[in-house]
């Protein structure tokens, strides 16, 4: 009986590598592809712009009030990152080699993203302000900005969005057409406020936009 739970428990030891292996198989099969086609040409150009001379790191506020998430939200950081996922996902060697772990994609090291490395990411992108600062200050003039909304919108379409904090914008918005949670009866309220502090005069009847203030754009339709 003894020999017997011997050789059980070695069994038991030598079938932990195939779970393990199923786990990572099973998290690299999650990795859902973000759209290329949302990227021109000029965007997948800027990549290699970057010099990582780390201007944009000295000007950047979200940097200058968390400074501890300079290695992660900085705009070489999201770079980097961003050029991994996309040679991981649509890179030579996973051309020639296919999507799957095999002999080859071993063999060449073809660069693999995880779930965990994709959730990294989609953080440290959304916690940018867009503020535009970095592109000002860039010596390779590189639309920071624009990249980052083209990146936003790819990890959309790819159902990686909204996170779970937007959850709650979007459903405001459907339902009291602003992101604050507020019927629209009360969008009149900060004007009340106003002439009890002393700001304004007298409550505005009604309020009309400034002139030459083109009418907004009609919302996107997106399925969420």
């Amino acid at each position: 009986m003894k020999e017997w739970k011997e050789v059980e428990e070695v069994q038991e030891i030598k079938e932990e590598p195939k779970e393990i292996k199923e786990e990572v198989k099973e998290i690299k099969e999650e990795v859902r592809e973000i759209r290329i086609d949302n990227f021109d040409k000029i965007r997948i150009l800027e990549l290699d712009a970057c010099t990582n001379c780390g201007e944009c790191i000295k000007w950047c506020p979200v940097i200058e009030a968390a400074p501890e998430l300079t290695l992660s939200i900085s705009p070489p950081a999201k770079i980097r990152k961003l050029k991994k996922i996309l040679t991981a996902q649509y890179g030579l060697r996973r051309i020639l080699f296919g999507k799957k772990d095999n002999f080859f994609n071993r063999l060449f090291r073809t660069p693999t993203i995880t779930k965990e490395d994709m959730e990294h990411f989609i953080i440290d992108v959304y916690a940018c302000t867009t503020c535009r600062q970095c592109h000002m200050v860039c010596p390779a003039h590189i639309e920071t900005v624009e990249l980052w909304e083209r990146v936003r919108r790819s990890l959309v379409d790819a159902e990686y969005g909204p996170l779970e904090n937007h959850k709650a914008l979007i459903l405001s918005s459907r339902a009291y057409d602003d992101p604050w949670q507020q019927p629209r009866s009360n969008r009149a309220r900060w004007t009340k406020v106003a002439k009890k502090e002393g700001r304004i005069k007298e409550v505005p009847k009604t309020i009309k936009p400034p002139q030459g203030l083109a009418p907004p754009n009609p919302p996107i339709k997106r399925k969420f």
